[in-house]
């Protein structure tokens, strides 16, 4: 039997809806079914996951590793504890890969030093405007990155163990903080379009789009003063700037009948998505994007500065502490 080259681990919370299209991508990898293996890492799920993932075990080399009570980082780190591939793949449970996915990845990685490579997610078919604006130009991102996503994130074993894993404080924005450790670390973090995964969670609504960024705000809160969260920040901190200007600026205008002060604090307010938007159409070469952009910039900032003041909704609260992880391999039937 050929030693296992790759580890997949899939963290999964009541992901009953995806699971199966997930682990159907796994099944059909053209990488020998026995040179890679599949962690699933379960977070207490109530619904049926567990038993789609479980019909998975006579086609695929299956472990199932089960902790709750942690963040996502967690149950990745606890996934990679108990792998044996030389090599890790973070793979989100609503992350669709295609047939080439594993060996393409094997064959990059062996020419590697070892740190980070991955890509951005393709969006699905049929998307919405939301989808086609803020997501679709960051798929052909390619070479050297500050991240990649850690729903599509590949590493050596040894450097992800030697630099200590993701963050277990962190809920959300783990894989930037890690790639910046891996990067400080002196490995690359390399983005590679071939390696991209559909991403069926992608937003497709703005409400889905601002519940999105203000959750994954709450982890840029808990790292905000370490290296590499400066931009995220201080965008945060211009929107929340200009939002306060304007909650001024109304009575001041509505009292004196001057409209001065609220055209500046506007413009203020506006400024910055104007000039990321236009960034970002000029790069792609579409002017049909900006005004899309700059709306979806204004709720990006508005979003990432409630969870910068600490207002999280119910989405946004998850529970933390500390428990004990079991993991089960599950045989599969040659």
């Amino acid at each position: 039997m050929n030693p296992i080259s790759i580890s997949v681990i899939i963290p999964v919370l009541n992901e009953e809806a995806v699971i199966g299209r997930c682990l159907s991508c796994l099944d059909g990898q053209k990488l020998g079914p026995d040179q890679f293996e599949v962690i699933v890492v379960d977070s207490g799920s109530v619904d049926g996951t567990l038993g789609i993932v479980r019909a998975f075990e006579g086609s695929l080399k299956l472990t199932i590793c089960q902790k709750t009570a942690v963040h996502i980082s967690a149950l990745r780190n606890l996934g990679a504890a108990s792998a044996k591939g030389q090599f890790l793949a973070f793979l989100d449970a609503d992350c669709l890969a295609s047939p080439e996915w594993l060996t393409t990845a094997l064959d990059q990685l062996s020419n590697g030093d070892g740190g980070v490579m991955g890509a951005f997610y393709s969006i699905p078919e049929g998307s919405s405007w939301v989808a086609r604006a803020w997501y679709a130009g960051l798929t052909m991102r390619k070479g050297p990155v500050t991240y990649v996503p850690s729903g599509t994130l590949f590493v050596s074993r040894r450097v992800f163990l030697s630099i200590g894993g993701f963050d277990e404080a962190l809920s959300t924005s783990e894989d930037f903080e890690f790639c910046q450790r891996v990067a400080e670390a002196g490995y690359k973090v390399l983005a590679l379009p071939s390696l991209s995964t559909v991403h069926l969670g992608t937003p497709q609504t703005l409400r889905a789009f601002y519940r999105k960024q203000r959750w994954h705000g709450n982890g840029v809160r808990t790292a905000a003063f370490r290296k590499g969260f400066a931009k995220t920040v201080l965008q945060t901190a211009h929107t929340l700037l200009g939002v306060m200007a304007c909650v001024i600026a109304i009575p001041v205008s509505l009292l004196s009948g001057n409209v001065v002060p609220l055209m500046v604090a506007s413009g203020f307010l506006f400024l910055g998505a104007a000039m990321l938007a236009s960034r970002t159409a000029l790069k792609r070469r579409n002017g049909a994007v900006l005004v899309p952009l700059m709306l979806l910039h204004l709720v990006y900032g508005i979003a990432r500065s409630l969870s910068l003041l600490g207002l999280t909704g119910k989405r946004d609260t998850q529970t933390t502490g500390s428990s004990y992880g079991s993991c089960t391999e599950r045989a599969r039937a040659d």
